[in-house]
This record gives structure tokens, C-alpha cells and sequence, in this order.
């Protein structure tokens, strides 16, 4: 797992570079999350970091319900993210600018002091893991800033952030979920997928089948199915911002497509 902290300062002070540039009727713009405009995203971005703030430095946290299955703990996040935009929807975008200046900087500390080597307090789900290190947790963290912030971005018409050295990272740590994806596969032994990100900040993963499971490889084979996606839709694709077949121009897979369009519906978020 790649370390990303060092480049949460770039990603922060872009976000508040791009929300201190939008007028009014730039924030009420409507987002690849449907049901969001670009203000719902921003308060979205300042629960996160304060409920991280909460939970993780103060140790407060409010009663949950049992979770039971993934659909519990993803109908409660959901819940959750919901309650805290609809509230939110009554505060002026100057107020979560500068709150968000506020919580950021105290997360950043925050996630600095953590060792990157111990237990996380929340696993990351989507890659399959029951617990985590603080490591991949603070990348976890990483992406959903990431493609938030891109997806403020896309809205209002501002440069992208899919620049080698804030998106690279993103895709690195997104595909750290494809073994897990494909575990419903029970494919002979050997068999490998490659997943190819076209473009100057992508990248190439392998996974191959051993024994019950499949793991990273960069070994030489025979490769069963072969999968290229485009740069410039693979965030969407991950997020589930964009539907498969609407981005079919953008993508291709050689080989076994029942394996390769599989790659395209991974989720990396908890959507």
C-alpha cells in the first residue's frame, strides 16, 4: 500500500482554491452524485473530516445500530451522509469554506500522528479486508477526497486534478480492490486478468488465480482476459458515477468478456 499523506496539503489547498473561486449559482450546479450539488459535496467533505476528528482524536462516537452485513453498513453511512447535507443545506457556502479550512488542517494533523503500521480503527470493506492499517485507511481517506473534489471540479467547469501526481495515487490505491472483486470467480488455476488505466497518470495491474484465491502478480502468462480504461473515466467508473455501457467508448476488453466487463463494475467506494 503506497503512502499518501505527504500529498494531502496539494489536495486540500486545491479544494479550497477551486470552492474560494465559484460564485453563487456555481455551488447550486448540479454533480455526477445525482442527488448532490457542488455545496451538498463540499458539506460532505467537512462531515467527513469532522466525524474522523470525532471519532478517531476526541474518541466520541454516538450509538449505532447492529451491523450485521455490508447493505447494514452501507444503508447506515448512507443515512448518515444524508442527515448531515440536509442540515447543512441551511448554511451559507461561506460557513463550510471556512470550516473546511478549519478541519482540514486539525485532520491532517490528526492522520500524522497516527502509526501508518497499526490497527485502524474501520476496515476497509470495499478491498475485502476485516481490519486495516492506518495506512490504508489514510489512502481510503485519500480517494474519497480525491474524487469529490474531482467531482466539484467536473461540475463547475475547473481544471481537473487527473494529473500523474494526485490521480496516479487515487488509481494505485482504487485497484487494491480487484482481488476481492473477483472472488466470486472460481476460475482454473493460473488464470490471469490484466487491467490497464490508458493515459499519462495510469497504470497496469495484474491478478492472477492461486488455489481458492486471487492475488497481485507480475508474473509472465497467458493472459485470459485483458482490460484498457480510459484515464479520463476510470474514476467514474470506480465511483459508480457513470454507467458501463454509457462509458463503452471509452473502454475495451480482449479476451474472456465475462472476466473483463466484471473489472469495469468494481467499486472502490462503499457504494
Amino acid at each position: 500500500m503506497i503512502d499518501v499523506l505527504h500529498l494531502f496539503p496539494v489536495l486540500n489547498s486545491s479544494l479550497i482554491e477551486v470552492l474560494n473561486g465559484l460564485d453563487r449559482r456555481q455551488w447550486n450546479n448540479d454533480t455526477l452524485c445525482k442527488q448532490w450539488k457542488v455545496k451538498d459535496i463540499a458539506a460532505h467533505l467537512l462531515d467527513g473530516a469532522l466525524r474522523r476528528l470525532s471519532i478517531g482524536r476526541d474518541a466520541y462516537q454516538t450509538e449505532a445500530p447492529e451491523i450485521k452485513s455490508y447493505q447494514d453498513l452501507l444503508n447506515y453511512l448512507n443515512a448518515l451522509n444524508a442527515d448531515w447535507v440536509n442540515a447543512y443545506k441551511r448554511v451559507s457556502p461561506e460557513i463550510i469554506l471556512e470550516q473546511l479550512k478549519m478541519a482540514q488542517v486539525q485532520m491532517l494533523q490528526y492522520l500524522e500522528s497516527l502509526d501508518p503500521d497499526a490497527k485502524a480503527i474501520f476496515p476497509v470493506s470495499w478491498a475485502g479486508e476485516d481490519i486495516s492499517t492506518n495506512r490504508f485507511d489514510i489512502a481510503r481517506e485519500y480517494t474519497e477526497r480525491w474524487h469529490h473534489q474531482q467531482q466539484i471540479r467536473q461540475a463547475v467547469g475547473a481544471k481537473s486534478i487527473m494529473n500523474r501526481e494526485l490521480y496516479n495515487p487515487f488509481l494505485q490505491i482504487c485497484m487494491q480492490a480487484l482481488p476481492y472483486h473477483y472472488r466470486s470467480f472460481e476460475s482454473p488455476e493460473g488464470t490471469l486478468i490484466r487491467v490497464e488505466v490508458v493515459g499519462e497518470a495510469g497504470g497496469v495491474w495484474s491478478i492472477v488465480r492461486k488455489g481458492s484465491k486471487w492475488e497481485f502478480s507480475n508474473e509472465p502468462g497467458e493472459i485470459a482476459s485483458q482490460i484498457y480504461i480510459d484515464q479520463n473515466i476510470a474514476w467514474m467508473l470506480f465511483s459508480k458515477g457513470i454507467e458501463i455501457n454509457q462509458a463503452k467508448q471509452y473502454w475495451q476488453v480482449i479476451g474472456d468478456q465475462e472476466l473483463g466487463m466484471h473489472a469495469l463494475a468494481m467499486p472502490a467506494f462503499m457504494v
